[in-house]
């Protein structure tokens, strides 16, 4: 066949591994490839369907999931340098074991779909996109879980795209994703096979479309629209059924992540937050709150209000501009620690008692695992290591008559989504996550983020209102319609503030994914386990 002949070319395949990790690259949020996305598996899977040798294969295979790990995190070099390049080529190393497992199944079951009933050629594709997304699951844990940039995340901009997660949580976007690669590279691979056979220019233009039929392409194209359909829908029940929350001011702060500790620094930083909180304050219209990022100042906070403590300046800051800061703060935990959490301080009554605290701390960066054995230590500038949360309860946000409850999500814990979740089912209105972005330098790695806290409101239905040290801060609607704040020459990355209205549903009512959870993995589990228990057998009766 045209492929077998051209894949057997000396330098075609280190070409098709190359070209296939510009297009996953190119996918993921920053360089605004998004459309690359469903097609960037396409070579690959190609490539597979000839049975090249297994030696050949796990090389290549090896090869992209490194490469494009490692391409896809470049940006963590600019994370307390130069450790932060180890970062950037230690980190791939078990990130891209599970892009790496997916292709080696792809080598043992796509090939299989030739000469195949639609049935079971179907029945493959769905187990290889059902894979796909327990492999994504897999990272949410394995090595205290590091499950950044699913494959649904590059559609952060398309929230039609979004619509199934819902339903399914961000494996929903993975799945639709994964899926329409693989039914693209079926129906060229039909084309090929007709072709071989036939001339494509014989006969009449419905003789020559009936050839090259594929049934599986429009397997995968139809989920695709249904998408579409169900995103107009809900758009529809949105738009009748929303009414405006409340508005907030993100102070986004840009300072330099490594000095912000420094005390010598903290009085000039205090000053830049009192004059961003005040100019927000003065706003027209004036927000409801202001919103802080991650661990704004280096001071523990706590409820009393002391002369000369940090809680007395918060009280009165924010009597001052007459309205509630919701902040990202250092609390006191026991045996010496501290909280990463997140207050809120109200005109004349101060620091409420409420407070969250992170429940997933960052490896190196918070703690340090086995410091008891190895000589590490962290990276971040703070001594102490950093206690988890382990509560998931929201805090009452009191905005005049009203009264919403607040879960936050800190740092980077909008990246697993079991934690929005968690807050959510307790009764959750909305999300606010406060993180550092500043880390990441001025390149992809504020909107990589950005895109999995576009996920938590899509898959939750609720409102996430974001504010960073710097990057991406802004509000994201239950649809997964974002708006970020940008300076007047269009970047994300600059000091200053910017009020946002926020809009919820009149009927508040959790998704099937906030209820239920993940079933869907489970059920991409199952259809994985059948296509290879399928192929398996296939494969011993041949023998």
């Amino acid at each position: 066949m045209i492929f077998s002949k051209i894949f057997c070319k000396k330098n075609v395949p280190a070409a098709v591994v190359v070209f296939s990790v510009f297009l996953y690259v190119m996918s993921m949020p920053g360089p605004d490839a998004a459309a690359l996305a469903w097609v960037w598996a396409v070579p690959l899977a190609l490539w597979a369907a000839t049975r090249p040798s297994w030696k050949s294969w796990l090389t290549g295979a090896a090869v992209f999931a490194y490469l494009s790990g490692v391409l896809s995190l470049i940006w963590l070099r600019h994370v307390y340098p130069p450790l932060g390049y180890l970062a950037v080529f230690l980190l791939p190393l078990g990130w891209s074991l599970f892009p790496f497992l997916w292709l080696v199944a792809l080598r043992f079951i796509f090939p299989a779909c030739e000469g195949k009933s639609f049935a079971a050629r179907i029945l493959n594709l769905l187990g290889l996109a059902g894979l796909w997304i327990l492999l994504e699951w897999i990272l949410t844990w394995f090595l205290s879980g590091f499950p950044w940039m699913p494959l649904g995340a590059t559609q952060w901009e398309r929230p039609a795209m979004l619509a199934y997660c819902q339903w399914t949580g961000p494996a929903g976007a993975s799945f639709l994703v994964i899926f329409f690669n693989l039914g693209v590279a079926r129906y060229i691979r039909r084309i090929a096979e007709v072709r071989n056979r036939v001339s494509l220019d014989d006969g009449t233009a419905f003789a020559r479309a009936f050839r090259t039929f594929c049934p599986e392409f429009y397997c995968v194209l139809i989920p695709v629209l249904l998408a579409v359909f169900f995103y107009w829908k809900a758009c529809l029940e949105f738009r009748e059924n929303s009414e405006k929350w409340f508005s907030f001011a993100a102070v986004q702060t840009e300072f330099n992540p490594m000095e912000k500790w420094s005390p010598q620094l903290a009085q000039e930083n205090a000053s830049v937050l009192e004059r961003l909180t005040l100019e927000a304050a003065g706003t027209t219209p004036k927000p409801d709150f202001a919103l802080w990022p991650e661990a704004a100042l280096p001071f523990r906070v706590s409820a009393g209000a002391e002369p000369g403590s940090y809680a007395e300046w918060l009280k009165s800051l924010a009597s001052a501009a007459e309205m509630p800061i919701v902040f990202g703060g250092i609390a006191s935990a026991e045996n010496n620690g501290y909280y990463n959490s997140v207050h809120v301080a109200y005109p004349q009554k101060g620091v409420a008692k409420e407070f969250i605290a992170k429940r997933h701390l960052v490896p190196f960066g918070e703690y340090v695992p086995f410091a008891d054995v190895l000589p590490l230590r962290k990276v971040v500038p703070v001594e102490s290591d950093c206690t988890p949360g382990t509560s998931a309860e929201p805090i009452p946000l009191r905005l005049g008559k009203k009264e919403f409850l607040m879960g936050a999500l800190v740092c980077y814990e909008d990246v697993f989504p079991v934690l929005g979740r968690d807050l959510v089912r307790n009764g959750a209105d909305f999300l606010a996550v406060v993180t550092n972005d500043a880390w990441y330098g001025t390149e992809a790695g504020a909107y990589q983020h950005a895109a999995h806290s576009v996920l938590q409101a899509a898959s939750l239905g609720v409102p996430v209102i974001r504010c960073g040290n710097a990057g991406w801060s802004g509000v994201i609607d239950p649809l997964g319609h974002a708006q970020a704040m940008a300076n007047d020459a269009g970047t994300i990355y600059f000091r200053g503030t910017e009020t946002f209205e926020v809009f919820g549903s009149t009927v508040r009512k959790m998704t099937f994914y906030a209820i239920h959870g993940d079933w869907f993995v489970s059920l991409g589990s199952l259809l994985f386990l059948s296509a290879y228990l399928r192929n398996r057998r296939w494969r011993s009766s041949k023998k």
